[in-house]
């Protein structure tokens, strides 16, 4: 392999660790202002929704967030090419591409659609404001379902399995890859509480915020590890290029 053309592999690289990095900032944003309490009734949810002038952008802010860290695991599959991680870093981004998508359609009701029913169903009244906060209710029930599942798949296996990855390839610190499988771990324990219950429980809440939370902080981490890691050896590559004579010249 060329120095060039290792340089470009190394910019490549670079550029997965940004995404990681932009996409748990914004995560972090997003996360942190989103309410996480699940004691309001259907019709006060609807209220505390169409009340909430930010909610669009919030929602805005997660779906970015999770497409540019998805961003991420595909340059952190592509370096476990060739290390005994390789086949669960495989298995990973197959479940966080599939329900990366789940997560995020969901994330859009919640953050479109149930905004818009939210504000028709404040501002309407009588028969029409009952049938249109009854739909509110219903769409944010179907929605419920959707996230519990996209939960369970994308912060759960999804980290679970990059996380073992990251372990068995031994490229990255092991703690690396038991902290994700920490997050992952607590993210699917915090689905299965809300499958079980078929609803939302302030249990789940909780652990799901603390567990992504930590999900975003190791994304961070991996993310300034991998800029710095390949930053220095771009350097270094440069440096090779621009000593050897280029034979074409």
């Amino acid at each position: 392999m060329s120095a060039r053309l290792r340089s470009q592999q190394l910019h490549g690289h670079r550029l997965f660790g940004a995404l990681f990095i932009s996409g748990a900032i914004i995560g972090l944003v997003g996360n942190g202002l989103h309410p996480h309490t699940a004691d309001l009734a259907g019709a006060a949810t609807v209220q505390a929704i169409a009340g909430n002038g930010a909610w669009v952008a919030i929602h805005l802010a997660i779906i970015g967030a999770i497409l540019l860290v998805i961003g991420g695991l595909v340059g952190l599959a592509e370096e476990m090419t060739g290390t005994p991680g390789e086949p669960l870093a495989r298995l990973g981004l197959v479940a966080a591409l599939l329900s990366g998508a789940v997560v995020t359609v969901s994330s859009a009701i919640d953050g479109f659609v149930m905004k818009a029913l939210s504000d028709a169903s404040v501002s309407a009244t009588g028969t029409d404001g009952a049938l249109a906060l009854s739909i509110s209710v219903a769409v944010k029930d179907v929605d419920f379902g959707i996230w519990s599942i996209g939960m369970l798949a994308f912060f759960g296996v999804a980290f679970a399995c990059f996380g073992g990855a990251v372990v068995a390839s031994r490229r990255y610190p092991g703690r690396f890859g038991w902290i994700a499988i920490v997050g992952a771990a607590g993210s699917a324990v915090a689905a299965l509480l809300q499958i079980v219950a078929s609803g939302e429980v302030q249990a789940a809440e909780t652990i799901f915020f603390a567990s992504s939370l930590l999900l975003t902080l190791w994304a961070l981490a991996l993310g300034i590890l991998m800029w710095r890691r390949y930053s220095d050896a771009t350097v270094d590559t440069l440096s090779l290029a621009s000593a050897v004579p280029d034979p074409q010249a």
